[in-house]
């Protein structure tokens, strides 16, 4: 079994730090995966032991949602990252920057669409769907239907369709 130098594990606690210190929104889980494993920076595995270890030492906060947990940086991780920036190589700063900037869009759209099930009884679901601005539902949908496939169905084509079909209802009601 090959041991990590400690120099690795701390960069790639910096790098979790500068990746979430200059994102506008917290980020899930899922984004910080596809990021960072996009960006060829470091595994899973060593992904999941850095958020663990900067959340007990409060460096980031995690919110658990009903599609995922968010991770956002803390005063005290802001605070850490101002100190140590400067050890992390500008070529990781200006890939994590170039990336944020070009993906910026998606990622805050893939924050504010929600989508979640909840089993009622025997082959029936509540579908909620939801657009969040600022943490806040601004827009919400909720039906029941009768079968989980379709239930996720829906879910999965929201992302897809949640913005023609917020500016249609508020164009027809307003």
């Amino acid at each position: 079994m090959q041991v990590k130098p400690k120099q690795t594990v701390a960069n790639n606690k910096l790098l979790l730090l500068y990746l979430l210190g200059k994102s506008d929104i917290a980020l899930s889980e899922l984004q910080i995966v596809r990021i960072m494993g996009e960006l060829s920076f470091m595994t899973y595995f060593d992904l999941k032991e850095c958020l663990f270890e900067l959340s007990e030492s409060a460096h980031i906060y995690s919110k658990a949602t009903p599609q995922s947990v968010l991770y956002g940086i803390t005063e005290k991780g802001a605070n850490m990252l101002d100190v140590l920036q400067g050890d992390l190589r500008q070529s990781f700063r200006t890939s994590i920057d170039d990336y944020l900037k070009e993906h910026a869009t998606e990622l805050k759209m893939e924050s504010q669409l929600v989508g979640e099930l909840i089993k009622l009884s025997d082959g029936e679901y509540r579908v909620i769907l939801k657009v969040l601005e600022d943490g806040r539902t601004i827009f919400e949908l909720s039906c029941i239907v009768y079968s989980k496939e379709e239930a996720q169905r829906m879910i999965q084509n929201w992302r897809a369709n949640a913005v023609s079909l917020y500016k249609e209802v508020i164009t027809r009601l307003g």
